[in-house]
């Protein structure tokens, strides 16, 4: 895929589209790709980088939703398995099975969140037994993916840290796991493979009419400071946690999202030995968390409880940190404490709001809104339907626009999907290490080779940026020649995902990291210290919650 130019992309998005869209995490991104595979101009922004909200602070799940079943929300799980079905066939590079693990102690009262009266808890293990198989008929999952009891022998063997005393049973079942931001960013490079152009770092400040109708968007240029007027027959609000904030740009919006904080740590590798995912089984307040790997690491979440803070920049706090490391020490023979944590981070859902619900009952669903000038508002759901919302939103385009454009995206392979076999051959032919070969091919898919070729070109990049990392330094520009990396914290928190994953890491890798980035976008030393003190300062957010006291008095 040739190299994505920034400075192009600006130009012809200020030369007019037919649809805007507002946002650039998952959902924005679909839309986008929804839009220009039914033929329209699409233009995308977004006020920072790319998936640098939500989209990369998930708990990485393409599921149907265990917890909606006992809630009621029967339809959002069928809608759930309908994506993840289609994202296991046309991302299996970035979309993969996964199996989940319910352990069921004696004396457990509210496992997954479900309250069980005295008299019914004997009942327990058959109860979820029951739930788990209305799970598998909704999910028409094949024989090897429907959900089984666990021997006790093959529960020590796979996860021998997980507490055999009081178990009174082991379930397991089967959903899906992705990386947020590299699927984020493969529906992105989808789109632009299909015209769509997409800028970041690029804020929609107000919008413009004619007559009653919003007809063009004034977006700020965050990097030059420069202003353009955007003109578009049709502008969707895909922002997310930001929606109400956007909508407003025009009038009262007519709907209302509440913010849930949904709160992860990254611990230290090895220090919670398990293949597959673990379901804590049961916690104070009802609310579901996992220990997922991810990034080769386990990490632990999420917490759900209302956020009314500032959505710039959320944070774990020590509160959300210990919730999670003390509900997961109730089941594990080795108990895990701060020092294990080598990452923690928040991301915040936008739910659409109802009145006396707690965020932990909000159904996860979504809504498109359309204004009285026009702006199609879609707010809601999660990382799994974001295809869907996308199709929903293009289905009230096509209408108001008149005439016929079906869907294309339920069978539309995503960037990087495409060719895996050679592409794995290619990447075994490199020099590459084995574990970096696997990084490659699991991140990019195809699009490995594009990331090897970089290596090839200057042997310099095919070197880890940190020790015992497999993150290679053609990365680096990669993400800045085909995905439109332009700041120093977004390739270390979003692109590399180093600074999310460990801050020891991450740290070991700046110097290598600040090195590739200058000489791929020409900064002199000025903008190196600049690049340097605004990442420094976002990792420095990112600590909070180890010394909240000297946080609190600091700030």
């Amino acid at each position: 895929m040739s190299a994505v130019s920034r400075g192009e992309q600006v130009r012809a998005l200020t030369a007019g589209v037919d649809v805007l869209v507002i946002g650039g995490g998952i959902t924005g991104a679909g839309v986008a790709l929804d839009a220009a595979t039914c033929g329209y101009r699409v233009g995308l922004v977004d006020q920072a980088d790319f998936a640098g909200g939500t989209s990369s602070r998930s708990t990485k799940l393409v599921h149907g939703g265990i917890r909606y079943l006992p809630q009621g929300h029967v339809g959002l799980v069928r809608q759930g398995f309908r994506e993840r079905s289609r994202l296991l066939r046309l991302a299996p590079h970035l979309v993969r099975p996964l199996a989940f693990i319910i352990p069921l102690y004696a004396g457990v009262r509210r496992p997954l969140g479900v309250r069980v009266p005295r008299v019914a808890r004997p009942l327990i293990p058959l109860g979820l037994r029951a739930g788990l198989l209305a799970y598998d008929l909704f999910a028409r999952v094949e024989p090897a993916l429907r959900h089984r009891v666990m021997s006790r022998a093959a529960l020590e063997r796979e996860v021998p840290d997980l507490r055999a005393e009081g178990m009174r049973a082991a379930l397991v079942y089967y959903d899906g796991v992705a990386d947020d931001v590299r699927l984020t960013h493969a529906v992105l490079a989808t789109a632009r493979a299909h015209g769509a152009v997409t800028v970041n770092h690029a804020a929609v400040v107000a919008f413009a009419r004619s007559g009653d109708r919003v007809t063009a968007a004034r977006v700020e240029d965050r990097l030059t400071g420069r202003t353009h007027e955007v003109a578009a027959r049709f502008i969707v609000n895909a922002t997310g946690i930001w929606g109400e904030r956007v909508a407003a740009l025009e009038r009262e919006p007519s709907f209302r999202i509440t913010h849930s904080n949904g709160s992860h740590v990254v611990l230290r590798a090895g220090v919670v030995r398990a293949s597959p995912a673990v379901v804590i089984p049961e916690t104070d307040d009802g609310r579901l968390a996992f220990i997922v790997p991810w990034a080769g690491r386990p990490m632990l979440g999420t917490t759900d409880t209302r956020y009314d803070g500032d959505l710039e920049a959320p944070d774990a706090t020590e509160s959300d940190v210990s919730y999670l490391l003390d509900h997961a020490n109730r089941y594990l023979n080795r108990p895990i404490g701060p020092d294990d944590v080598t990452a923690a981070w928040a991301g915040i859902r936008p739910l659409v709001a109802a009145a006396g619900a707690s965020t932990a009952c909000l159904s996860r669903d979504h809504v498109v809104s359309v204004s009285a000038g026009g702006v199609i508002s879609v707010v809601g759901g999660k990382l799994t339907s974001y295809r869907h919302m996308a199709e929903d939103a293009l289905d009230v385009i096509v209408a108001r626009d008149g005439g016929v454009r079906p869907c294309r995206t339920a069978e539309l392979a995503l960037a990087g999907a495409e060719h895996l076999a050679a592409a794995a051959a290619d990447v075994a032919a490199s020099s590459l290490g084995a574990d970096q070969q696997t990084h490659l091919l699991e991140a990019y898919g195809s699009r490995a080779r594009e990331v090897v070729a970089h290596a090839r070109a200057e042997r310099s990049l095919d070197a880890p940026v940190a020790p015992g990392s497999p993150v290679i330094g053609a990365e680096v520009v990669h993400a800045v020649r085909s995905e439109q990396a332009v700041t120093l914290t977004d390739a270390m928190f979003l692109r590399t995902r180093l600074a999310a994953v460990d801050e020891a890491s991450a740290a070991a890798a700046l110097e290598a990291v600040t090195g590739i980035m200058a000489r791929a976008l020409e900064w002199d030393q000025a903008e190196v210290r600049r690049q340097r003190d605004a990442y420094e300062a976002a990792a420095e957010r990112g600590r909070r919650w180890r010394y909240p006291r000297v946080s609190a008095a600091a700030g």
